[in-house]
């Protein structure tokens, strides 16, 4: 049984009503979220949380931007602290997942570079008998990109003790502004594997902005596997939305429709 956490756990939408703001900033934001995450053909079942905590150097303006891309459209560089955990039982079996990570962005000033770097960890907890606890593990990332006009951002992650020929990815995320308070935020990836069972991963998702405070959105992951694996391939598909009711505060949901699992999120932002 493949288990897929979501890669991310902040996603997408409330529907309540919002003030239009013409100016505000803020410098400092928490995020959580939980997901409910159902088998497919199995009476395995699910739940996870995850927290964020993030801080910029300076203070956002969300003045003319979409409030839920103004971080990214002004080049805020910040660092930022997230926990999460997942629960899995099936048949009177349990595992638990934990995970912690601290990492940096930072946009190189008067330029179109971009660098993040971080340290990932992770432990795993079962039912005794089932072989697969583990204790903290530790990793270190990093990431490099351009953003060569205002809302775009190309970059490639790095991992530590994967080498480029073994593992590569190219990601890249633009928002376009379109008339009015609508925006259209797009993002691709693609990652190479010669690691594990894992062969291609493409993701596409778009986010329509119908002002600057709800968008709706959706896209796919198609992960593609080694030969050696029984299903060769298989595709997640999702919808989101997100809605600011107050020009510091949103709510958010998503749904994830998978060959292997269906999960069901809602979370919340507080900015200060």
């Amino acid at each position: 049984m493949k288990i897929k956490l979501l890669p991310s756990i902040i996603a997408a939408a409330g529907f309540l009503s919002a003030p239009f703001a013409l100016s505000a900033t803020y410098q400092s934001e928490l995020s959580a979220g939980y997901v409910d995450i159902d088998v497919d053909n199995s009476s395995a079942d699910g739940y996870g949380v995850v927290l964020e905590g993030k801080y910029h150097f300076s203070p956002v303006n969300t003045a003319n931007n979409p409030l839920a891309e103004a971080a990214f459209i002004e080049k805020s560089s910040n660092v930022y602290v997230q926990l999460g955990t997942a629960e899995l039982k099936d048949a009177g079996q349990k595992i638990d997942f934990y995970e912690r990570s601290i990492g940096i962005d930072f946009y190189i000033p008067n330029s179109i570079f971009y660098l993040g770097a971080g340290v990932s960890e992770s432990k795993v907890r079962s039912t005794p008998g089932l072989g697969v606890s583990s204790d903290w593990d530790s990793s270190w990332f990093v990431k490099a990109g351009v953003a060569p006009i205002t809302g775009l951002l190309v970059w490639s992650e790095f991992e530590e003790d994967v080498d480029i020929s073994d593992q590569w990815n190219i990601n890249g995320k633009y928002v376009l502004p379109l008339s009015g308070e609508q925006a259209l935020n797009l993002e691709a990836s693609y990652e190479k594997s010669k690691l594990g069972f894992t062969d291609d991963t493409i993701s596409m998702a778009a986010d329509y902005y119908i002002d600057r405070n709800l968008s709706v959105g959706g896209g796919f992951v198609n992960t593609s596997y080694a030969a050696n694996v029984s299903n060769n391939s298989e595709t997640d598909y999702f919808v989101r939305a997100r809605n600011f009711f107050t020009d510091k505060a949103s709510l958010e949901l998503s749904y994830v429709d998978g060959e292997v699992e269906n999960s069901l999120l809602i979370g919340g932002t507080i900015r200060f």
